[in-house]
């Protein structure tokens, strides 16, 4: 791997080359992550869309969201009709300048969430279903701020069906704060999302949990780091 192609590896946007027919032909790591989020046929139609007419490079200043990615800017470039590429300018970060720590305890995240469902049961028709791996462990979090942000993200969602609730531990991504990585785990909620929900309310009790909080199509997602000691 020489120099550029270094360079376009670790690039902290993510940078995706198509053929003709949408299939991908090489990216860099920025772009494995981002497709964890959003379909490449997302993605390959967005190139399409804001490609220049006639052959060469347009970059477009516009906002995009895909799941915790947010973007304010593409550049797509194609010299031929065989291949595509476009490049996603992606907005900094929200860092966790002042964790939340000294304030947290050991829990079992499980239980928290089962008191989040059973105060949240009492108002709803239909219930809940749940996905957990058995073997995760206790994490250190502030048990009345977590089960005040599920209960809140609970009432997002219409009561026409289960809501669905799944934990995992993502791979590959962490989270660093006072010089120490985490690994992040996510609690999925899916269920008919009310569109009227507001991220941004939701969001500020996720900061005291040092998360932060995405909205999909039909999800809403929470992330947050792991610590167990």
């Amino acid at each position: 791997m020489d120099f550029l192609e270094k360079w376009i590896e670790y690039d902290y946007n993510p940078w995706i080359l198509f053929d003709s027919n949408g299939r991908v032909k090489t990216l860099n790591q920025e772009a494995q992550f981002l497709l964890a989020e959003a379909t490449v046929k997302e993605i390959f139609d967005l190139a399409v869309a804001y490609a220049n007419i006639s052959y060469g490079f347009k970059t477009t200043m516009l906002d995009l969201n895909y799941g915790r990615y947010e973007f304010f800017g593409i550049m797509v470039g194609y010299e031929d009709n065989d291949t595509i590429a476009i490049r996603l300018y992606q907005k900094p970060p929200e860092r966790i300048s002042n964790p939340h720590i000294e304030d947290m305890s050991v829990h079992n995240i499980y239980t928290l969430i089962d008191l989040a469902i059973s105060t949240s049961s009492i108002s709803r028709c239909h219930g809940f279903d749940t996905l957990f791996d058995p073997t995760f462990p206790e994490i250190k979090i502030h048990p009345e701020e977590f089960v005040k942000l599920m209960t809140e993200i609970f009432l997002c969602f219409k009561d026409t069906k289960p809501i669905e609730i799944s934990m995992t531990l993502k791979t590959g991504e962490t989270l660093k704060f006072e010089k120490r990585r985490y690994p992040i785990f996510q609690i999925s909620t899916r269920g008919d999302l009310d569109p009227s929900c507001s991220i941004f309310s939701l969001n500020s009790i996720a900061k005291r949990l040092n998360g932060y909080i995405s909205k999909k199509e039909d999800r809403i997602v929470f992330e947050a780091p792991l610590i167990t000691a």
